[in-house]
């Protein structure tokens, strides 16, 4: 028989183990693990690709020492000495009860904002919240952003803490003083359109997306439940068409509404009538999906096919541009500048509370109070 070949930090230890070396966290702290592997040749080969890929996990900051030998003594040990870029993953790769588009969220959190940065490569039992506040702060980005990044981080400490991986969340009770960063606008900011602006829209839009962008208008839906309204869903008697379903780009299938608050039924009132009855010919007669992609006359597949097309009606109509979610923001503060029960209108909009209503739109609220819809369809008739 030839000469055995030997493999650098593996080697047999007795008859029926293997031992490999490696250095972890960093050197010079040296572990040294059995395997349970008879040594014959082919499996001091498997020893030590195995050991290859333990090196390359611990210079990627994946590794984890628990899982890859779990009834080691020195498991424990390094249990809260995971990197928090590795542990965010993992915690990730579990959150199948999220949606498709809060976990694309997340993910862009984790893999686009933490990992790559000082404090994803920081050990988890050493974080605390100076390190967070110096990580956070360094981000050139809207305050939106930045606490949307934050909760994410939040949330996946709280659930470390109850799985004991560390202690304590050093970010309970702390709240982040935001700072002074320029920061482009978001299509979250009120930017809503004046009367003439929608008319010229409207006259730049043609075949069914005119009454799509007319719906929008006149309902503040948000476009992921534009594209998933149902006819099944109106209520002719009443006048109401029931929001019950989303569709987003990351998802690609219709969805429960993120919150109970969003399920609603949404009053119609004279240009949502209006648009319903013109697109009647279009779609009714198939019973499903109201608003179609007019280049196939299929169901939208997300937002983005709707803001490729609304971005180029814009463009013809020489309106400045904003998001289509805009359409959402000028329904509500058009109607409170008209006097409309801000009541209505949170329920319109499917927001949790008034607060919330308020905190967007305050600005544009009236005092007075009147017959729901009326001031917004007289407004509406006396521009016409």
């Amino acid at each position: 028989m030839g000469k055995q070949t030997t493999y650098k930090n593996v080697r047999p230890i007795s008859d029926s183990s293997i031992q490999i070396t490696f250095y972890y966290p960093s050197k010079p702290h040296r572990q040294r693990e059995p395997l349970e592997l008879i040594p014959t040749p082919s499996n001091l080969e498997k020893a030590f690709v195995h050991l290859a890929a333990i090196n390359v996990a611990i210079k990627n900051g994946t590794f984890d020492y628990a899982v890859t030998f779990p009834n080691s003594p020195r498991a424990r040990k390094y249990q809260n000495n995971r990197l928090l870029k590795t542990w965010l993953k993992n915690w990730l790769h579990v959150q199948d009860h999220l949606k498709q588009s809060t976990y694309n969220n997340y993910r862009n959190c984790i893999d686009g904002q933490i990992d790559g940065t000082k404090l994803g490569s920081m050990r988890m039992a050493v974080i605390t919240w100076a390190d967070i506040k110096r990580w956070a702060l360094s981000k050139k980005i809207s305050s939106k952003t930045r606490r949307n990044y934050m909760s994410v981080l939040r949330t996946a400490l709280d659930d470390a803490v109850e799985d004991g991986e560390i202690e304590f969340n050093p970010m309970m009770g702390k709240k982040l003083k935001q700072a002074s960063v320029e920061v482009k606008s978001t299509r979250d900011d009120v930017d809503p359109f004046s009367w003439e602006e929608r008319t010229a829209i409207s006259n730049a839009a043609d075949d069914q997306f005119k009454w799509f962008v007319q719906f929008g208008f006149w309902t503040g839906m948000r476009i992921s439940e534009l594209i998933a309204l149902r006819w099944d869903r109106i209520d002719w008697i009443h006048n109401t068409a029931r929001v019950d379903q989303v569709l987003t780009q990351a998802s690609k299938k219709y969805e429960l509404p993120k919150t109970k608050h969003s399920i609603r039924d949404v009053e119609l009132h004279g240009p949502a009538l209006e648009a319903l009855i013109k697109m009647k010919p279009y779609s009714f007669l198939e019973d499903g999906i109201i608003f179609r992609n007019p280049f196939d006359g299929l169901p939208w597949n997300g937002d983005s096919p709707v803001r490729k097309r609304w971005t180029r009606i814009l463009r013809k109509a020489g309106v400045r541009y904003r998001y289509p979610y805009q359409m959402r923001h000028t329904y509500a503060s058009t109607a409170l500048m008209e006097g409309e029960d801000i009541g209505f209108i949170c329920g319109q909009l499917g927001h949790e509370d008034e607060a919330v209503t308020f905190k967007h739109y305050n600005r544009y609220i009236k005092a007075n109070r009147t017959k729901r819809g009326s001031k917004l369809e007289a407004a509406w008739a006396a521009h016409n």
